[in-house]
């Protein structure tokens, strides 16, 4: 067996032991139970999975499955940015814009949502509006907060949710007005 050819086996095998994990999480095809699906998810993660590490940090922030632990789920949300899933680092993002987090960092969190906006992730896209909108790590920018927006609508037609996020910055009467004396 070639180099190449293992690692392709390894990368499947370490994505089903993620989706045995999810199967428990859900109970689909299976009885739900938290507490096994973090231990799959940690097989995965330990062995890589961004996507397991990710939903381990949800399962220690939120205490599904594992009693919650903040320092544990920082841990598994930060291995997850590290390994380029963007979901982890719109997380990481917005723990590092808030001031009264002790990750507090807000060019860090523009560096995680840019990197985010460029794989194609809608809500890195929309963090990184509000940061040029609210000049969070970078400088007042009205402009390219209004294009990000419209881009992270344009990324995700269906989010509901993100749509409604999209319209309450780009109608705030602070932008709107800016954008008005444009034209």
């Amino acid at each position: 067996m070639r180099e190449h050819d293992f690692r392709d086996l390894k990368a499947k095998a370490v994505e089903q032991l993620f989706q045995v994990g999810k199967c428990y999480e859900t109970g689909d095809g299976v009885d739900k139970d938290e507490v096994e699906a973090v231990r799959w998810y940690r097989m995965a993660a330990e062995q890589g999975s961004a996507d397991a590490m990710f939903e381990l940090s949800k399962c220690y922030t939120f205490g599904i499955g594992v009693r919650r632990n903040r320092a544990t789920a920082f841990k598994w949300l930060s291995k997850a940015a590290e390994r380029g899933h963007s979901k982890a680092m719109v997380q990481l993002g917005k723990r590092c814009t808030h001031e009264y987090e002790a990750d507090y960092n807000p060019r860090k969190a523009v560096r995680l949502f840019r990197t985010a906006a460029e794989k194609g992730d809608a809500w890195g896209m929309f963090h990184l509006g509000e940061c040029y909108a609210d000049g969070i790590g970078v400088k007042k920018d009205y402009d390219a907060a209004y294009l990000w927006f419209c881009r992270a609508a344009l990324a995700a037609p269906d989010d509901e949710m993100l749509y409604q996020s999209v319209q309450n910055k780009i109608y705030d009467p602070n932008l709107k007005e800016i954008l008005g004396k444009k034209k």
